[in-house]
């Protein structure tokens, strides 16, 4: 029984979809809380319930903004990893191995 191991242009471009996904989540969920709170910053005319209820809302969606930055920084340690270990594939040489 053989394992067939995809080439390593077929690896880099799956790597760089998955990569693409993950920065793309994290761009839609700092953008979605960043939204949601700002629709809950304003104060006027709510009562106090309601103004600690938002706050800690506020506090949730800010939280989820970090929880989405660290992951852009992990993925930004990850691709500098590669690249000095040598695992990422320069465009240059992406072409020289189609051509």
């Amino acid at each position: 029984m053989s394992t067939i191991t995809p080439n390593p242009i077929q690896q880099s471009q799956q790597r760089i979809i998955t990569i693409n996904q993950r920065i793309n989540e994290a761009a839609n969920t700092i953008v979605s809380d960043y939204t949601s709170i700002v629709a809950l910053a304003p104060v006027a005319g709510k009562d106090r319930t309601t103004t600690a209820t938002e706050t800690y809302e506020i506090e949730f969606h800010a939280t989820s903004i970090v929880r989405a930055i660290e992951d852009l920084l992990m993925v930004s340690r990850s691709l500098k990893e590669s690249w000095i270990l040598g695992q990422v594939a320069s465009s240059f040489q992406m072409n020289d191995e189609r051509a």
